[in-house]
């Protein structure tokens, strides 16, 4: 019996939940017969980085120590490597808009308003609610009581899970 590499990515910011996600889609799409030279073939993982990395440079981190044969993972009945992923989206929800005089011109300047301090570098709204607001000419207007729901993209925290390692096949 042989030995191949393989890396898949989770979606998922706890590391148990997503390795072992991972691993059931790894058998519906290989199946279980133990020789898949899969991440179905592995029943623990190493974290290697707790990072969060970006999916390129986990990519290339894993490449690397497949190809170096890091002794923590080069062992095809050994553990998996975990690799934390930033990057992915997050949604952000009962974010308090602060007021603004004269109003904001639309409903995304105003949900932007209320996430500005938490956005990380290069991360960006893609998606935006806010639960309160009045139409006014040229605008909206918000309360003390309005709060929006953020969806952003590039986040800077654990958005998934990098798997990688050698597999029996």
């Amino acid at each position: 019996m042989g030995a191949q590499t393989f890396t898949t990515y989770a979606e998922g910011t706890d590391v148990d939940a997503a390795f072992r996600e991972a691993i059931e889609q790894a058998q519906y799409e290989y199946g279980h017969a133990g020789v898949t030279g899969t991440l179905a073939e592995k029943d623990e993982y190493v974290v290697i980085a707790g990072g969060p990395l970006s999916p390129s440079d986990a990519d290339t981190l894993a490449d690397k120590l497949i190809r170096g044969n890091d002794s923590r993972i080069d062992d095809k009945w050994g553990p998996a490597g975990a690799i934390a992923v930033h990057g992915g989206f997050r949604t952000l929800t009962g974010l308090p808009v602060p007021s603004h005089a004269g109003g904001y011109p639309d409903q995304k300047t105003a949900a932007l308003a209320a996430v500005e301090s938490l956005l990380g570098d290069g991360e960006t709204i893609t998606r935006s609610h806010l639960d309160r607001y009045r139409l006014r000419r040229g605008g909206i207007e918000v309360d003390e009581h309005t709060t929006a729901t953020v969806t952003t993209t590039g986040s800077p925290e654990v958005t998934g899970w990098l798997f990688f390692g050698w597999a029996n096949s």
